[in-house]
């Protein structure tokens, strides 16, 4: 029976059995996806039956939609990151982004009672019990307020520790897979719990969008929803609705112009909030975008923000610099600075720059740039599948959501198929 079809769920999966084994079980099964018969990105997408594939997204949908957690982030992770899904089996998983099985409505109320002190017709004109978006660690429902229509996201009871309990589980599995090779598996998984564990405190997630909404105030294309701080709190989050389109609903039905100006607008914020302020939401999947008709964008949650230091920034600037350049002596220098050469010996500078050009192929065009799924999985290919240098490459806990935000911006822009002067957005960024 398809999850939209079945009740909301009394209460999330607990337990051993219910929780830790499945989501171990789920998290070997999708790493021996990928090493699979050491295929990269690219040749898997051509051994993947179609059919199959749907089937299988059906059923790991089913499965992540009681776990909700960290589990159900990676599923909506795969749903537009994995170039070798078909876009049927996509779909499917798509679910998990927005429209997954909600919460029954008297635990939800509850937990507005307990943060709020009152019940959610007390707060509001009206307030709608069927939530509109429900999805790893919360739900949202539609309230009125004196005549303003608000989003209320509501946390899941019970979620911040049924995430520890994931991340656990996920640490245990990391530090197995890395043991003999040059990546920091602990502090990986610590720089992991950490962003993921900042999602369960709205009252930080609010100081987030607030801020974002100042500092994007005059930036073209794009909106951030003002806060309602006095509905409000740590287990609660109130903004202003935004009307606009879903992600899937735009691709199909918007203008090709809209996606042009959208993909410019979603590119540029990106790097504009990294190199002109080092900051970003390093959460970029699909579900987070809203869109007009003329492409403007709204940007949505902001659970997941990434703070970078001065010096970091200044290191990565570097690296793009060399890259641009195609100075093999100064990427050396600034990629080993960077932390990113976990064995030195016979290390591949050459190899490795040569990746990173094709990483950077959008802003080395002085041209229009069309983002594809082949260009993405490629990506993937030679960065990590394909990479000479993958047992000698390691990965600093501070880059791990800069990974995430990259090969999810690069997604999203290639199920848009926006085509953009992507040159001209990032280097104005890079001398920002």
């Amino acid at each position: 029976m398809p999850s939209d079809e079945l009740p909301p769920l009394a209460d999330l999966a607990r337990g051993f059995r219910k929780r830790t084994l499945v989501t171990a079980r789920l998290m070997a099964k999708v790493g021996m996806s990928m090493a699979k018969k050491g295929m990269g990105a690219s040749q898997l997408a051509d051994h993947v039956d179609e059919d199959d594939a749907v089937e299988a997204a059906r059923e790991l949908l089913d499965q992540l939609d009681g776990l909700k957690g960290l589990t159900m982030k990676l599923g909506q992770m795969m749903s537009y990151l994995d170039s070798s899904m078909p876009p049927k089996a996509r779909r499917v998983l798509a679910r998990l982004q927005a429209a997954s099985r909600p919460v029954e409505a008297a635990a939800i109320a509850g937990v507005i009672h307990a943060e709020l002190g009152a019940w959610p017709e007390a707060l509001f004109d009206h307030f709608e019990a069927t939530p509109f978006a429900a999805a790893s660690i919360g739900q949202v429902h539609r309230a009125e307020l004196g005549g303003t229509t608000y989003a209320v996201k509501v946390q899941y009871p019970g979620i911040e520790e049924l995430l520890r309990t994931d991340i656990a589980t996920v640490g245990k599995l990391a530090r197995l897979a890395t043991l003999l090779s040059p990546v920091d598996g602990k502090g990986v998984v610590e720089e992991l719990a950490s962003r993921v564990l900042e999602e369960c405190d709205y009252v930080r997630e609010a100081d987030n969008q607030e801020r974002f909404r100042a500092m994007l105030a005059d930036h073209p294309g794009v909106s951030v929803p003002a806060v309602r701080a006095d509905r409000s709190a740590k287990r609660v989050l109130t903004t202003v609705m935004c009307p606009g389109a879903g992600f899937d609903d735009f691709v199909d039905g918007g203008a090709e112009e809209a996606k042009d100006r959208a993909g410019a607008a979603i590119f540029g914020t990106c790097f504009h909030s990294l190199w002109r302020h080092g900051v970003y939401n390093a959460d970029p999947h699909p579900g987070n975008y809203r869109f007009a008709p003329d492409g403007t964008v709204t940007l949505l949650d902001f659970g997941c923000v990434k703070h970078f230091t001065p010096e970091f920034i200044t290191g990565w600037k570097r690296i793009a610099r060399a890259v641009l350049a195609d100075d093999l002596a100064a990427f050396t220098r600034a990629w080993t600075d960077a932390g990113f050469v976990g064995r030195a010996r016979k290390f591949d500078f050459a190899h490795q720059l040569a990746a990173m050009r094709f990483l950077y192929q959008p802003a080395l065009t002085a041209a229009p740039y069309r983002f594809t799924h082949a260009y993405v999985a490629e990506v993937h290919d030679r960065l990590a599948f394909k990479n000479v240098n993958k047992l000698k490459l390691a990965l600093p806990p501070a880059w791990l959501f800069v990974n995430r935000l990259q090969f999810g911006l690069f997604s999203v822009l290639a199920h848009l198929g926006a085509t953009v002067r992507y040159d001209r957005l990032f280097r104005e960024a890079l001398d920002s």
